[in-house]
């Protein structure tokens, strides 16, 4: 996909969903789509040939989705991939001091991270009441990708030091990711 080995997990869904959205509310208030691949369009390679340019994060990950209206998205790292072929997961937020979270050591166990916040969501006193979320996804959330072992062994041995920007603001956020 995009020059890239497309990651067998994502590649199931893909040819059951083609594209999705979840938590979906409106244009600015979803929590995840995933890019419509069909007969008309391959929303994976336009977004990750529109964003294609020799610095990281975008030089060396598949773009499979984000946030409805924001630039945040969800990519895959296809170099990072395990013996069968399942690719991390990691978060880009795009904005002016972009910065890259790393969130799943594989993308089923990104649908299962994205599944526990949502359960989280329902019991949010702020979001049942009017909407307005007290806890974000991935950044208020770092015990859900505690729970990876995979990923945090990852994080720990340095595997995702070469696409990471991060400033002081997320080295608590790895560090409680690392210690949970």
């Amino acid at each position: 996909m995009a020059g890239h080995p497309f990651d067998p997990v994502l590649a199931a869904v893909y040819r059951r969903l083609g594209g999705a959205d979840f938590g979906f509310l409106d244009d600015f208030n979803g929590e995840f789509f995933l890019n419509p691949v069909n007969d008309q369009l391959n929303g994976i390679v336009l977004d990750t040939e529109g964003f294609r340019r020799p610095e990281e994060p975008w030089h060396s990950s598949v773009i499979f989705g984000g946030v409805p209206g924001l630039a945040y998205y969800y990519a895959v790292v296809p170099e990072l991939a395990d013996e069968q072929g399942r690719q991390p997961v990691i978060y880009i937020d795009a904005y002016m001091d972009r910065y890259v979270l790393p969130i799943a050591s594989n993308v089923d166990r990104f649908f299962d991270a994205l599944s526990h916040y949502i359960d989280m969501l329902m019991v949010d006193q702020g979001y049942l009441f009017d909407g307005m979320r007290g806890i974000q996804f991935p950044g208020s959330v770092p015990e859900l990708f505690a729970r990876d072992r995979r990923l945090v062994e990852m994080i720990v041995t340095g595997r995702f030091d070469f696409i990471m920007n991060l400033g002081d603001e997320f080295q608590d956020w790895l560090a409680r990711v690392k210690s949970a």
